[in-house]
């Protein structure tokens, strides 16, 4: 291959190169005016309860965290729980509980879980 034939095929391969480069950059330009979360995906958490209402008493649910989210102001998720402003959210994957429903598990509810419900645990 001649020397012009290379010079014009780097060209045309560094050509892209300053359009990604910055692109790339500002992704992770605006994670720092956010707190870091208290959890991580793939950090394995237990979440204790209480069901009173169906009379099955107490239990821990066990997961992996799939994902998180910055709230930014108070949003309602459901009737009762609303999650609270500036703060991160966790969705977790459930692999198991301590109670009689194991047949639920694993499971993913799609709910977002702030970090005071959660514990971090070393293993499920």
């Amino acid at each position: 291959m001649s020397n012009s034939r290379r010079e014009l095929l780097q060209k045309f391969a560094l050509a892209p190169l300053p359009f990604l480069v910055p692109r790339a950059r500002s992704i992770f330009l605006p994670l720092k005016k956010y707190p870091l979360p208290e959890f991580a995906i793939g950090d394995l958490v237990a979440m204790d309860w209480e069901d009173a209402q169906d009379g099955i008493g107490f239990g821990t649910d066990f997961g992996e965290i799939v994902g998180l989210r910055w709230v930014g102001e108070e949003k309602q998720w459901n009737s009762t729980n609303p999650l609270p402003a500036n703060s991160w959210v966790y969705f977790v994957c459930w692999t198991h509980t301590t109670s009689d429903h194991t047949s639920c598990y694993p499971c993913y509810d799609e709910d977002p879980y702030p970090a005071c419900e959660l514990r971090c645990v070393s293993h499920v």
